[in-house]
């Protein structure tokens, strides 16, 4: 019998083709892999480019519409300075500034010096020029209480709002450098004409036994509201900002969303979206609160009452600062919401505790026996939906909301309904069932 040997293509080579083809395959599928963790760590190196692109879009979008709504819009502008008029500080930084213009156009020590000149004269002792100073401190000090007294008065909060919201129509011209009406800048200065309520002034000192207040001329009597170096860099600043306020900020959201579509998982990108703004926007935050102390702190001379100069400070950019935290908020709560929805071990037990209290909650209110109806099974299949016009509407609202107190009562709001919606969800049917 012939002894029988592998040919060419006997079962020795088939099983070597078979490995190689094995191998081959294995190469394949590593070079797959690496093609793909190349391929995911470009797009996840594009996603976040693109969103610290957008927070940067961002930043000046949040200047540029504080720039807009606050500076440039009459109600906003009169809702931050219209206070003030009751501030303490600001009263008696108005009182000191009026009361110094009355006693110079007065002249209090020329008046007193020829009353003693007079006296003597007349056959006084000499001792009476020793009470020339502390008469005109007197007269100094009963002009400062009958002003501050004025200051004080609704009349004068009415006066001050009609004055300010008139000169608030100039305040487009000094920013934009130049003077109208009562509000003025010159050089590195913004100043208020408090000379519109001299009038009132005189009248009162006037009926209060001082007749020679009579005398006062009508004139002008600068306020300094804002005084700073970079003034007229600012108003360049105010001109461009104001100019791309409309669409600046549709362009940043439109980029935050780019950047979590580019992500190559869509939850993950949210993660990191909402961790980038609310990072950059806190440093915002707390980049405004230190470029304010360090203007407080470094006031030039013409400002007459640092404490005022922190009011109006404070005032001026609540508003900014305020809607900054707004979107912190937002950012963190959307931020929060993807990594609840993750696999991670603390998000699964969480959203398994969330169940069994809702579950709870739901079979509590069926053993209640309300006459609900069928409200539960609505709610059962629309709760998806009512959830995300619910998130949608109170995050919009929660960016103009008045205040951060505001915008945690609406985040509360928000979060009833969405608790409500699954409460009813998983509310049992009639036949017992839940409907969950």
């Amino acid at each position: 019998m012939p002894e029988h040997h592998d040919g060419p293509h006997g079962p020795g080579v088939d099983a070597r083709d078979a490995e190689l083809a094995r191998l081959r395959a294995e190469v394949r599928q590593l070079r797959a892999r690496q093609t793909g963790r190349a391929s995911r760590a470009g797009r996840w190196v594009a996603s976040i480019v693109v969103m610290l692109t957008a927070l940067a879009l961002g930043v000046t979008a949040v200047g540029a519409v504080f720039a807009r709504n606050q500076l440039l819009d009459t109600d906003r502008y009169m809702a931050a300075v219209s206070p003030l008029v009751h501030d303490p500080v600001i009263q008696d930084a108005l009182a000191n500034r009026i009361t110094t213009e009355v006693v110079t156009h007065v002249d209090l020590e020329s008046i007193a010096t020829q009353a003693s000149a007079w006296l003597t004269a007349q056959g006084a002792p000499p001792q009476v020029n020793a009470l020339v100073r502390p008469a005109v401190s007197g007269a100094r000090s009963f002009i400062h209480s009958t002003i501050r007294k004025l200051v004080a008065t609704p009349q004068f909060a009415r006066a001050w709002d009609a004055a300010n919201r008139t000169a608030h129509e100039s305040l487009v011209v000094v920013l934009t450098g130049g003077s109208s009406g009562a509000i003025s800048s010159s050089g590195t200065t913004v100043t208020v004409d408090l000379g519109v309520f001299l009038d009132e002034v005189k009248q009162r000192l006037v009926e209060a036994g001082l007749t020679i207040a009579a005398r006062i001329p009508a004139v002008s009597i600068p306020f300094t509201l804002f005084a700073s170096d970079q003034l007229p860099a600012l108003r360049t600043y105010v001109r461009w900002l104001d100019q791309v306020a409309t669409w600046l900020p549709w362009v940043a959201l439109t980029l935050l969303l780019v950047g979590i579509g580019v992500a190559p998982q869509r939850r993950r990108g949210l993660l990191v979206a909402g961790l980038v703004v609310a990072g950059g926007l806190l440093l915002l935050r707390l980049g405004i609160a230190a470029v304010q102390d360090l203007y407080l702190d470094r006031l030039p001379p013409e400002v007459p009452s640092p404490e005022a100069a922190r009011q109006v400070m404070t005032a001026l950019t609540g508003g900014v600062r305020d809607a900054v935290t707004a979107i912190i908020v937002v950012a963190g709560m959307a931020a929060l919401v993807a990594w609840l929805t993750g696999p991670s071990q603390l998000a699964v037990a969480l959203r398994r505790g969330g169940n069994w209290i809702l579950d709870a909650l739901g079979r509590a209110l069926g053993h209640a026996q309300l006459p609900i109806g069928g409200t539960s099974a609505l709610a059962d299949r629309s709760r998806r939906p009512i959830q995300v016009i619910t998130a949608v509407v109170a995050a919009a609202l929660l960016l103009v909301a008045p205040s951060v107190t505001a915008g945690l009562w609406l985040a509360t709001a928000a979060l009833a309904v969405v608790v409500a919606v699954e409460v009813l969800a998983r509310t049992p049917t009639r036949a017992g069932t839940p409907t969950d």
